[in-house]
């Protein structure tokens, strides 16, 4: 078990094949070594066994096939592989070199399958920041802007910090950098109802110079929160920090001391981003398959596991003889309203009648469940059940069927999260997976929150689904 000071620290590095071994060895050496591993040890519990058994090769091979039967069509460990090459790309916001890169890298995994790939480039107002953290005393704290930003420039706030009382008045923290807090929501996301809008008005008519918000949650860590990409920044330097700070900060706040207070970077008008587009122009029907490649930190958990879907059934899609066609999307922009899927609907996504069925692969699809414990947060050996398969009313009976065996993905229909709601309003065909799990949004986000186990039954499902889609076997259970 790690730490989540050991998680944090694995934000700041590659993943290496070192720390893989560490962190996960069990559980993809099971995978890989297992078939191997009984073979061996029935040699070496019987000698006229071993020594048969080098007379008659054949009969190795015929186990070998009879095991590759029983894997899945999409190998976990290959999964994994390209969750923890997503993960080394860096950090992945939109429009940042990290997503660039990530770009690059996904239509390079397309091409050397065999798609034809294209970039949709689009725009937008992007802030990259420098520096952004608190300085209590001699305690630097590390903190992450709240979008659309305003910053600081380079001159920090040296003034005394405050917390926000609910009957703190106009003019109240003048002078002072005011402490709130934001309560947790797993969807982590600034929306009309979510109170962060009502919290930030109040601070600013109550005078106050910054604000430093704490991000309850679970971890303990920061927790960066989806917002807006248009419209004016917010009308003070907002920081948001994390949970397990607060403690420091709340003593800072009742003795009345001055702290540090610097958010700086450079904002650009247009900056640019691009969506990746693969193709697999086969017959005239049509499956189209979607996932989100950008978010605020490294994401391994996140959206690792919908990358590594997304590029292992564009794989599986073009070895297999098909007469459908195959369109891939991966969209940049998640964190702003889903930018990049609105501009790939607006300009190239096919009319809803011309799509048999649309796949969209969200956050947190195969990840670990974790609890709190006296050293940090502890793994439980369970996948994180509060995922859940949203679909159009027709797919229920299929859905029910292909995904009877894995927790938390019974078919609903009616609810719709993130860019799903936005092919469910223009009527598709759809369905697709979405959860936040234990470390969402957060810097310690490491490829140690999902493993191959997790990864090999949900890429099983979704293609016995697609297999049954393409045969108009959709409509029973």
């Amino acid at each position: 078990m790690r730490t989540n000071e050991q998680l944090r620290g694995l934000a700041g590095k590659e993943f290496t094949r070192r720390d893989m071994l560490r962190g996960v060895f069990h559980l993809i050496g099971a995978s890989l070594f297992a078939t191997s591993s009984e073979a061996l040890g029935q040699r070496r519990s019987n000698p006229k066994r071993r020594k048969a058994s080098r007379k008659k090769p054949a009969r190795r091979k015929s186990r070998a096939r009879k095991t590759s039967k029983i894997a899945g069509p999409i190998p976990g460990e290959a999964l994994y592989r390209d969750v923890i090459a997503y993960y080394n790309l860096g950090e992945h916001r939109t429009a940042t070199e990290g997503d660039l890169r990530t770009s690059d890298w996904i239509a390079s995994q397309l091409r050397a399958a065999g798609l034809k790939t294209t970039f949709q480039p689009f725009t937008l107002p992007q802030f990259f920041p420098r520096e952004c953290s608190l300085t209590l005393s001699s305690r630097k704290l590390r903190g992450f802007p709240l979008w659309p930003v305003r910053s600081t420039g380079a001159t920090r706030i040296e003034a005394p910090i405050a917390e926000l009382r609910p009957n703190s008045g106009t003019g109240s923290l003048t002078g002072r950098i005011a402490l709130v807090r934001f309560p947790f929501d797993a969807r982590a996301t600034v929306h009309s109802r979510s109170g962060h809008a009502e919290v930030i008005a109040r601070t600013a008519a109550a005078g106050a110079l910054a604000v430093v918000a704490v991000t309850e949650g679970p971890t303990g860590e920061i927790i960066a929160l989806n917002s807006r990409a248009d419209g004016e920044p917010y009308p003070l330097p907002i920081m948001l920090v994390a949970g397990r700070d607060e403690p420091a900060l709340v003593e800072a706040a009742a003795t009345g001391s001055r702290v540090s207070f610097s958010l700086d970077g450079r904002n650009e008008a247009a900056a640019t981003a691009k969506n990746v587009v693969g193709r697999l122009d086969r017959g005239k029907e049509l499956i189209v398959v979607s996932t989100p490649q950008s978010g605020w930190f490294r994401c391994a958990g996140e959206r690792g596991p919908g990358i590594a879907l997304f590029l292992g059934l564009a794989r599986w899609a073009r070895r297999r003889r098909s007469p459908t066609s195959f369109l891939f999307v991966s969209t940049s922009g998640h964190e702003f309203g889903g930018l990049g899927m609105q501009s790939f609907q607006r300009d190239i996504a096919p009319p809803p009648e011309r799509v048999i069925c649309w796949l969209h692969l969200g956050a947190g699809i195969s990840t670990w469940m974790w609890e709190q414990s006296t050293t940090g947060m502890r793994k439980l050996r369970q996948v994180d059940s509060n995922r859940f398969l949203m679909c159009t009313t027709d797919l229920v009976p299929l859905l029910t069927d292909t995904f009877s065996a894995l927790p938390g993905l019974t078919p609903v229909t009616g609810r719709a999260v993130g860019e799903f709601e936005i092919m469910l309003r223009r009527g598709y065909r759809v369905f697709g997976i979405a959860s936040a799990h234990a470390f969402h949004h957060t810097p310690a986000d490491s490829p140690e929150t999902t493993s191959p186990e997790l990864l090999e039954p949900v890429a099983t499902a979704l293609a016995r689904t697609l297999e049954r889609i393409e045969s108009k076997d959709a409509t029973r259970g």
